[in-house]
Parts: C-alpha cells; sequence; structure tokens
C-alpha cells in the first residue's frame, strides 16, 4: 500500500462524504475514494459544509489551485461554524510537476485561522481522524495538505477508532463582527491543541515535516506549535511556512461577541438612512 490508498482508506473509514475535483497530484485519490466529481472546488466545499450542518463528516479532495477558488465558503466557513467535520484534502505540487503553479496551501490556514495537518506516509490513519477532531471542536474546515512524494511513498494500514465529535454554530444572535471575534476566540485555543498534539514528536534538531527526514516531526503545522520556537533546522517541501512561522504566538484577546441587540438593528432602513430619498426616487 502506499500513502494514497493508505489516505484513501482514512477517509473512507472516517468521513461519509466525499467530493472531488480530480487534478495532479490527487486524482488517483480522488478514484480511490470513489467520490463524487463536482464541477469546482467551491462548490465542493458547498456540498461538503451542507452535509457538515446535516451532522455528517466530509472530505472534499482537490489540487492547489483548487483551494483557491474554495476561498470564500472556507473563511466564512470558520465565523459560522460547523457541525459535522469537514476535511479539505490540499493536494500541493511543489515543483510543478503537473501544476501551472508551485502553490503552498498551507498559508491559507493562516488566512482562514483553521487547523492544518501535514502528516506522512506512516501517520495517514491518524493525520485525517486528528484533522476531523480538530474541525469539530473548533467549528471550522480543517486542512490536510499532501504532496506528491507522500502519496507515492510506502505506507502501511494502521487504523485507528473513529471518534466522531460535534460542532457547533455561531450565535445568531452575534452580529458578524461578534462571529469573527468568537471565531478568533477559539482560534487561540488551537494553539495549546497544536501543542499539545501527539501527532508531533520532538526530538531536536533537524525536524522534518511531510516528505522531508528529521529527528523531530511537525504534523500540526498551523497553528504551529510552541516547541517549534526552539526548533533551528527545519525541512520541508514547499515554501518556508514552518520556518516562518516559528514562534509565532496566539492573538491578543479581544472584548466579548458583539451582540445585535448591543449594536442595534433595524428589519426595515433606519430612521436616519441617507438613501431613503433615492429609494423613494426609484420606488416612483
Amino acid at each position: 500500500m502506499n500513502g494514497a490508498g493508505a489516505l484513501a482508506d482514512a477517509l473512507l473509514r472516517y468521513t461519509d462524504r466525499q467530493y472531488t475535483v480530480p487534478g495532479f497530484p490527487v486524482t488517483t485519490l480522488g478514484s480511490l475514494t470513489r467520490a463524487e466529481m463536482v464541477i469546482n472546488e467551491k462548490t465542493a466545499l458547498e456540498y461538503a459544509l451542507g452535509d457538515s450542518l446535516m451532522g455528517r463528516r466530509a472530505a472534499v479532495i482537490i489540487k492547489n489551485v483548487g483551494v483557491n477558488a474554495c476561498a470564500d465558503p472556507l473563511l466564512q466557513a470558520s465565523a459560522q461554524g460547523l457541525i459535522g467535520g469537514v476535511v479539505l484534502v490540499a493536494g500541493d505540487d511543489p515543483e510543478a510537476l503537473g501544476s501551472q503553479t508551485a502553490q503552498d496551501s498551507r498559508y491559507y490556514g493562516e488566512l482562514a485561522e483553521m487547523p492544518v495537518t501535514e502528516p506522512d506516509a506512516s501517520s495517514c490513519y491518524s493525520g485525517v481522524e486528528a484533522a476531523l477532531e480538530a474541525s469539530e471542536k473548533f467549528s471550522r474546515v480543517a486542512m490536510l495538505r499532501v504532496t506528491p512524494p507522500v502519496l507515492d511513498a510506502d505506507a502501511e494500514k494502521n487504523p485507528l477508532p473513529r471518534k466522531d465529535g460535534k460542532g457547533r454554530l455561531s450565535d445568531r444572535s452575534w452580529t458578524m463582527n461578534g462571529r469573527v471575534t468568537a471565531a478568533e476566540d477559539l482560534y487561540r485555543t488551537m494553539f495549546d491543541w497544536s501543542s499539545a498534539s501527539p501527532l508531533n514528536r520532538w526530538n531536536g534538531d533537524p525536524a522534518g515535516a511531510g516528505p522531508s527526514p528529521g529527528k523531530t516531526r511537525i504534523v500540526t503545522v498551523n497553528p504551529m506549535p510552541e516547541q517549534a520556537a526552539g526548533i533551528r533546522d527545519v525541512r520541508e517541501f514547499g515554501r518556508p511556512f514552518i520556518r516562518d512561522h516559528r514562534g509565532i504566538r496566539p492573538p491578543v484577546p479581544q472584548q466579548g461577541p458583539q451582540t445585535m441587540e448591543e449594536r442595534g438593528f433595524s428589519r426595515t432602513f433606519c430612521r436616519d438612512c441617507p438613501f431613503k430619498a433615492m429609494m423613494n426616487i426609484l420606488k416612483s
């Protein structure tokens, strides 16, 4: 069994629905999972989020450039929350062997404030389950980054028990500002999750991630584990994401989430709305 086979088996075990848009290097992974082909990546993620609202776990399998098309629902999900875990399997192609760009999808983890795991071939099962558990714990999509060397490497079949959790949706009484604030509060606690993750192994320099070898193994690459600050020699496949994010601390706490009642709201035009006259003219 290779890494693609192990990942496919893990996704079939730990998720209830699988969606894909074929593209190197994850075309085979989509075939092995018999994932439903969707017209585009944004729609695939929206399908998965719909499953999540029904309490089902879902996986979206796409290549690196496809992650760009998912940006809108990806960021919105962090603020709005979800129920069942959703894992976005991002197939990166750092050497542009079959792609137009050498994009590194890990940076979306920072942008969307979501958990990102990057397993090697030996931790495919634990990496998938950990991503889904994190998705449910922090009520947002989790990313699992894979690259061609991991998919092609030899892997063993070592499944773990499935542990379904339950995320939560944002409070309907919050404004959008309040929902974003609450999402950032959860992101702050995500740093502790990453630092305590048993997927990471700390044995000094050098540190490796994904297919790159090292005495230390870093799998939860976003948020960056606190221990990574003490690592000097980092080996990673792609851009220097881990090297540049060592030592980054959680965001500063803000005031509590803003509610509609605190801010004030109206179901019609505000009484002092400057556009009411224009709307009356258009109406007439």
